[in-house]
């Protein structure tokens, strides 16, 4: 099974800190995934001085401590399932919660306004 990260919660993987209960289940039993949309947040964290390790450090420590893979999916298709995500004026939340649904996937979050409309998101 397939389980795509949200930005906070890759962020929260690589620095060692405690997820929820159900994801950290999950994250045991599945191939972990995340966006490129994620590498993109990353940046503009750094950016912003929220974050200090560049995003592709933090990639290649999931990637090489969890096996987590970065999915390759086609922009207009991440951006056709975004489309119908009308709850979200976050357009990081639109992509990263539409690459999950265009996989047919969980979503590992704390967003409340993501749990609380995506159906298969879990903290």
């Amino acid at each position: 099974m397939k389980v795509f990260l949200d930005t906070h919660a890759a962020v929260m993987l690589w620095n060692g800190d405690a997820l929820g209960r159900k994801s950290e289940d999950l994250l045991e039993r599945s191939a972990i995934f995340v966006s490129p949309v994620v590498r993109l947040e990353l940046a503009f964290l750094k950016e912003v001085g929220r974050l200090k390790p560049l995003p592709d450090e933090i990639l290649g420590a999931l990637s090489s401590d969890y096996g987590t893979v970065q999915s390759d999916d086609p922009l207009h298709a991440v951006v056709a399932k975004a489309m119908d995500l009308d709850w979200t004026r976050d357009p990081f939340d639109r992509l990263l919660v539409a690459t999950a649904v265009l996989h047919k996937a969980p979503f590992v979050t704390r967003d409340e306004q993501i749990l609380e409309h995506f159906q298969d998101a879990l903290w």
